[in-house]
């Protein structure tokens, strides 16, 4: 018997990678008669398999690296360049740590060993425990992909400003203390010296709790305070648990179990935690939105020789749905959130201080080519917002008018990156912003874009970080001791 159901399983399975609606009786989310259990039990699971949805709105900050070759404007004439500060999130990773994977199959368990989980369902819970043996020893590792762009990125970098590079000049690479990012850094370089060889690159990373430039969420009290309790989780919580969101995880997890087992998922009977110890799945919409991070992650395995197809199990409306509720997340825990928060940019100051200064005092005593650092997804987007770049400062307290002002994917994918590249005439700094390997704005006025006059850019963010309680003159400890008594601009 129990070879006959999985050989209907197999076949119920093939027939939804086939799109063959005759494999199902009921439209999904309609409940069968006393079992409870819904029409996907029978196997239909959607038809977003068979559409072309991975654009980059729809993987958010899961999204690897969106490179597309572009054409730089000409410096203005007499200048060429002279030294980079580099920023930049480290290279597509695999899932950080046991979480999405390990609290699905818990659930999922739980429904098989209750007798109320569906075919689809076992399918589902099978995939994941493969996902999850091929992640054993990779958990929050750069994938094969992630090495390859970061590789290409430092090639390309070289190559692009190979003046800068050409007479020598030592480098400096930082990271913080996770090893993706120091890994992203030796990547990076590795390419970089295919076509700058000359250069001596000293690396180091800054210690766990004591960096305020690369990881100031860790140690900002008042940023901590926010994450956990500020008032942006009862905006988004109370979006995502309306009408639209409760149908949608419904209709989703009534595939993969009874609506008996649904309604205790509900009425909050399970409380899984991540390897942490973090609990990351006490409803339907933990347990939905837990299963569309699996399908934004794997995009990340490319390469990998392993192929985890988690998009298959849902619908085109559904992926956009979810899509937006991670894109709105995200926008209140990193980007610029809420027009009355005053958190993400102090947070970010203390880095900006030290890109002010770091480039300055290269540019003086000319003793460096470029400082490179590589760091998190959760520092880029901050300092997009601090910086004013375009697409990634404006903020809202609605959450419904977020998808019109942000995108994570945009401000935030695998490998992105922000650089300062400086160019002089013998006596003048111009600086130019690129986002991404593209030309952005500064918020300050030029009559050479992308060109602008460094004491200008220099004065505003200097001011702009004076003005939120981190002095140009102030050092690293400084800094610590200013973010762990979140004392930005004199408030606790």
């Amino acid at each position: 018997m129990s070879k006959m159901k999985n050989c209907l399983a197999r076949l119920l399975v093939l027939c939804i990678l086939l799109g063959t609606e005759a494999c199902a009786t009921n439209k999904p989310g309609n409940s069968q008669s006393s079992a409870g259990v819904s029409a996907a039990a029978s196997g239909q699971i959607g038809t977003a398999s068979t559409t072309p949805l991975d654009s980059s709105k729809y993987l958010g900050n899961m999204l690897p690296y969106p490179y597309e070759k572009t054409n730089f404007t000409a410096a203005p004439k007499g200048y060429h360049p002279v030294f980079i500060q580099y920023v930049g999130r480290h290279g597509s990773r695999n899932i950080c740590r046991p979480s999405y994977d390990k609290t699905l199959c818990e659930l999922l368990s739980a429904a098989e060993k209750d007798k109320e989980i569906t075919p689809a369902g076992t399918e589902l819970k099978n995939q994941i425990e493969e996902l999850m043996q091929f992640e054993k020893g990779r958990y929050g590792q750069l994938t094969k992909l992630g090495r390859e762009n970061l590789n290409k990125l430092g090639e390309r970098t070289a190559e692009d400003y190979i003046e800068i590079f050409n007479d020598g000049k030592p480098i400096l690479g930082y990271a913080t203390n996770v090893k993706r990012t120091q890994d992203s850094r030796d990547e990076f370089f590795s390419g970089f010296k295919k076509i700058a060889s000359k250069n001596q690159i000293t690396t180091s990373f800054y210690p766990e709790q004591e960096d305020p430039y690369l990881r100031p969420f860790d140690i900002d009290a008042k940023y901590i305070d926010y994450k956990n309790n500020g008032a942006w989780k009862k905006i988004v919580e109370k979006y995502t648990s309306g009408t639209t969101g409760e149908s949608h995880n419904k209709q989703i997890l009534t595939r993969f179990f009874s609506i008996k087992f649904y309604d205790r998922l509900k009425n909050g009977e399970f409380q899984l935690k991540d390897s942490d110890g973090a609990t990351i799945l006490k409803n339907p919409s933990d347990a939905a939105e837990n299963l569309f991070n699996l399908y934004m992650h794997t995009a990340n395995l490319a390469g990998e020789g392993a192929d985890f197809n988690f998009k298959k199990y849902f619908t085109s409306d559904e992926i956009a749905w979810y899509a937006g509720v991670f894109n709105i997340d995200v926008f209140y825990k990193y980007g610029p959130s809420m027009e009355s928060n005053n958190v993400m940019a102090p947070m970010s100051a203390p880095l900006v201080k030290y890109m002010i200064v770091s480039s300055d005092e290269a540019l003086k005593n000319k003793n460096y080519a470029g400082i490179f650092s590589f760091a998190h997804d959760n520092t880029i987007a901050p300092l997009a917002a601090f910086l004013e770049i375009k697409g990634g400062c404006e903020s809202t307290s609605d959450p419904g008018e977020v998808a019109n002002l942000w995108s994570a994917a945009k401000i935030m994918p695998m490998c992105s990156n922000i650089q300062w590249v400086f160019y002089t005439n013998g006596k003048n700094y111009l600086v130019k912003m690129l986002f991404n390997e593209e030309e952005t704005a500064f918020p300050v006025e030029t009559d050479s874009y992308p060109y602008y006059n460094w004491d200008d850019v220099e004065a505003y963010y200097g001011n702009k970080a004076e003005a939120l309680g981190i002095s140009l003159n102030s050092t690293l400890k400084d800094n610590i001791k200013t973010l762990k008594g979140s004392d930005h601009n004199g408030s606790k």
